[in-house]
């Protein structure tokens, strides 16, 4: 299959791989090595090889970043949840025993779960600061001091809660980097890859007039001219213990090559990120099934059913995506 984003890499250099072991035979007893351009570096299938499986290991490492950093910020968002419903608890109480009292006015407002960081801090640290004062001051009527609330939160624990909130927000911010950093290497591995299959297509035909057949098979970078296939309908399910399932329908078109499923870490399909996980034939059932991304609770996959075609066109069906419920792992500790 031709290039045509980061999930075509493994798949195509394959197909080179092939094709050289091929060149290799009909060059014998040499093999064939090509010379990138303006370098001293050459490449023999060997090392392509060996350039491929660092490859593979180095997509599976950003795969692995990705899934990290998702479960950090899943875990960002159940300490959210607990904290601001203990948050409404605290200006609850205050709503009904400390009215028309300076404590009331000072209450903070609840920000909204989606709020970033410094917006969803600040209130919690203006409640924790204003308990402190509500804690020396006098109690009224019903209220005992220190405040606990109705769900026995006393301010040590949510002080404790908020404090870990900050530390669970710049471990994602670590995660993160790992991605960026991960990502940089894979894109300088694929580039290197790329020139070599650049090359080997130049070579080939030189070393090799007296082999057409070669010449003709050659594996291409780019698709064939030709039309885009129309997507395939597809859905996808978690099912238990860590598996998701996909089922789609047939494609009509003449030139259909086979379906692909592709997929990356988090909640949002990436073009950059996205790999190949598996490719069936047109007769093959119409369903695939995968643990890929969804081995631990609160992983979440975005995935896309692509159509194939045999010129190297292809289309993608709409994003599906699967979470392994991050209730398991709570439900673990």
């Amino acid at each position: 299959m031709p290039i045509t984003g980061n999930a075509s890499y493994i798949p195509t250099m394959n197909e080179f791989i092939a094709h050289w072991a091929q060149c290799n035979e009909a060059t014998a007893p040499q093999a064939l090595v090509v010379r990138l351009p303006d370098t001293d570096t050459t490449c023999a299938q060997p090392q392509f090889v060996a350039l491929r499986d660092t490859l593979q290991t180095q997509q599976n490492t950003v795969q692995g970043c990705l899934i990290r950093q998702h479960i950090a910020r899943s875990g960002i968002t159940l300490r959210k949840t607990v904290l601001l419903a203990q948050l409404n608890l605290f200006t609850s109480l205050l709503d009904g025993y400390y009215r028309n009292t300076e404590f009331y006015d000072a209450r903070p407002l609840a920000p909204a779960l989606g709020d970033g960081q410094d917006r969803f801090t600040a209130p919690l640290l203006d409640a924790l600061t204003l308990w402190e004062k509500i804690n020396a001051g006098p109690a009224p009527a019903g209220v005992t001091l220190p405040l606990v609330l109705g769900d026995g939160t006393d301010r040590a624990t949510f002080a404790s809660a908020a404090a870990a909130l900050q530390s669970a927000y710049a471990e994602e911010r670590r995660k993160a980097q790992d991605v960026t950093l991960a990502r940089a290497k894979r894109n300088r591995i694929q580039a290197q890859a790329y020139a070599v299959m650049k090359t080997y297509r130049e070579a080939v035909p030189a070393m090799l007039p007296g082999h057409p057949d070669l010449v003709q098979t050659m594996p291409r970078l780019t698709p064939l001219p030709g039309h885009t296939p129309a997507p395939v309908r597809a859905t996808a399910a978690y099912e238990a213990p860590d598996t998701a399932k996909v089922v789609h329908e047939a494609s009509p078109d003449p030139l259909l090559a086979g379906y692909q499923l592709r997929g990356n870490a988090g909640d949002e399909y990436s073009e950059e990120d996205a790999v190949v996980i598996a490719t069936h034939s047109p007769e093959e059932l119409r369903e695939f099934t995968t643990r890929f991304g969804l081995t631990q609770p609160g992983a979440q996959v975005a995935l896309k059913l692509f159509v194939l075609l045999s010129t190297g066109n292809e289309c993608g069906s709409a994003v599906m995506r699967v979470e392994h419920p991050a209730s398991e792992r709570l439900a673990a500790t």
